[in-house]
């Protein structure tokens, strides 16, 4: 009697601390998602290459021109603006906000229902925080991020042997059966046998199909949590599409399947040896292996209603996160799409830079921005290509007003000697450019941002080639965006362009920048003076000078 009470006592302990132990994580966890909203999210590393699964897989199924290409995401460091709007707790709040900034749809309607859904968290906090705790739950375990290429590849991730498993978990139970009834000991050689060729099978292939059950284990999470915010919506979101709800209910049935599968696991891992052995003694059934391929059969031809449940969650938690980045902003506005080719923008700023300049520019046509080096104007171009991607994708712009028309955005920027593929920086520029040129017989209007025009030529050629590109481009359904050092350009093409210009100050030996936008163009230069602003020896300053 005293043993059972000494059991019932180190039994209830032992749950108080678990229980006390969850407490504590959730507190934590609760806490760090309450002081985290409308803060600029600390530097870490993120893992991008898991993170753009989602887009990767699913991104041929948007058009080519509602979608930022690859040259435009990395020229604008895109990843940066991603990391400094990002605060999800799950794998799929990250991957389908990621997803998100890379879409820019002509149609508007769906960055309507995001307003509604960013409105309603700002407005929400106690709501808008349970919807992350619940997320938070989701985690962001790397195999997780896997999921979406996981449910694109269903086909080929069937167990192949299936028909083979089926046929010597038969001969294990038929062996039993009269092994058992006879008591012979050839019999339950026969059953010895048939159990050790199984339990070797089971150990050969368990590791891969426990690779594949850790993946499926998300689906597990994702439905559980669609239909955790079902069953309450009050609880978690102003809207849940009838889809939504007809959805969650297919995959009842393959989680408690899963469930099963994972509570085995749990057991074959806990390091006990009546774990092990329970583990190797079902196992040996290839029970596992049989479930999982009914599991990917079920599956198979409902990827399309599991993905609408998974960007469903996602778009909730990138909703947050988009509530919470226009918090940490001193300067915002959503923006107005108008019906003509025309960016009007009032104290628009770089996301990325802490302490802006604002500028305030209207432009209805093509323009060259000049400027000496330093001086602030491809700061400003990647402004406004980066703001109109935002504006498109997540309803936001770091201005405060902004006005601007449907269009995709392409840019020209970051050119780098390709390497490894044998490309030299002018052969890499030219292609950039080409992409350009073709983008622009699209009927959809196109932002094109071009910083610092065949830089990777010599200087007759680049004025004559870059003068005929923007020639083309002022006949183009675009407003081409363009940064250079080049004067004799704005010479050649005269009034074809507007023209605008970021300048410097001189005070003794040292340069001033204000970095604000001038209608003009630039009659300074700058090279000579930053030389010897950083301290180049006297000698070579003077030297270039006179050879000026």
């Amino acid at each position: 009697m005293e043993l059972a009470m000494i059991f019932v006592i180190m039994l209830a302990l032992f749950m108080g601390a678990v229980f006390y132990e969850h407490k504590c994580g959730e507190r934590k966890v609760r806490k760090w998602i309450h002081d985290s909203y409308g803060k600029i999210p600390a530097d870490r590393k993120l893992p991008f290459e898991q993170i753009q699964i989602f887009w990767e897989e699913f991104k041929m199924d948007i058009p080519e021109n509602e979608s930022v290409d690859d040259v435009t995401w990395n020229d604008l460091e895109m990843d940066k603006i991603f990391s400094r709007i990002n605060v999800c707790t799950s794998f799929a709040g990250e991957q389908v906000l990621y997803a998100r900034l890379h879409k820019l749809p002509a149609d508007k309607a769906g960055l309507l229902i995001l307003e509604e859904q960013i409105c309603f968290y700002s407005k929400n906090d106690k709501i808008r925080e349970e919807v992350q705790y619940l997320l938070s739950i989701l985690g962001k375990e790397e195999v997780n991020y896997y999921l979406p290429m996981f449910m694109s590849n269903l086909d080929a991730l069937g167990s192949i042997h299936v028909r083979f498993y089926r046929i010597m978990q038969i001969l294990l139970f038929l062996s039993v059966i009269p092994a058992l009834v006879r008591g012979q000991s050839s019999l339950l050689l026969i059953t010895a046998l048939v159990f050790m060729i199984n339990a070797v099978i089971y150990a050969l292939n368990k590791v891969k199909h426990e690779v594949y059950m850790d993946t499926l284990t998300g689906i597990i999470g994702v439905a559980k949590s669609v239909k955790e915010i079902v069953k309450k919506p009050e609880k978690y979101t102003i809207h849940i599409p009838e889809c939504i709800k007809e959805n969650v209910k297919l995959f009842d049935k393959i989680t408690k399947m899963l469930v099963s599968l994972q509570r085995k696991k749990r057991e074959g891992m806990s390091g006990d040896l009546l774990g092990v052995v329970h583990d190797y003694l079902i196992g040996a059934t290839l029970w596992d292996f049989i479930v999982y391929d009914k599991i990917i059969r079920y599956l198979r031809g409902k990827q399309k209603e599991f993905m609408e449940l998974f960007e469903f969650i996602g778009e909730l938690e990138a909703s947050v996160s988009v509530a919470s980045f226009r918090k940490s902003l001193e300067l915002y506005c959503i923006p107005e799409f108008i019906n003509k080719p025309v960016l009007k923008m009032t104290e628009i700023y770089h996301p990325l830079i802490e302490h802006p300049v604002c500028n305030t520019v209207s432009l209805d046509r093509n323009c060259i921005i000049t400027g000496s080096n330093a001086s602030g104007k491809s700061t400003f171009i990647k402004a406004v290509a980066a703001n109109v991607i935002l504006a498109e994708s997540i309803h936001t712009c770091m201005a405060r007003q902004m006005q601007l028309p449907d269009a995709m955005v392409i840019t020209s920027m970051a050119v780098r000697d390709d390497l490894m593929g044998g490309e030299s920086y002018y052969m890499k520029e030219i292609k950039y450019l080409n992409r350009i040129v073709k983008s622009v017989k699209d009927k959809r209007m196109v932002i094109c941002v071009i910083d610092e025009i065949l830089r990777g030529t010599n200087t007759q050629e680049r004025i004559a080639a870059s003068a005929a590109i923007l020639e083309y481009l002022e006949n183009q359904n675009c407003l081409a965006i363009v940064a250079s050092h080049d004067i004799e350009l704005t010479r050649k093409l005269e009034d074809a362009y507007g023209y605008y210009f970021f300048c410097e100050q001189m005070q003794g030996r040292d340069i001033a920048f204000d970095y604000k936008i001038r209608e003009g163009v630039s009659n300074t230069k700058n090279a000579i003076a930053l030389l010897e602003a950083i301290g180049f020896p006297n000698m070579i300053i003077d030297r270039a000078r006179q050879m000026l």
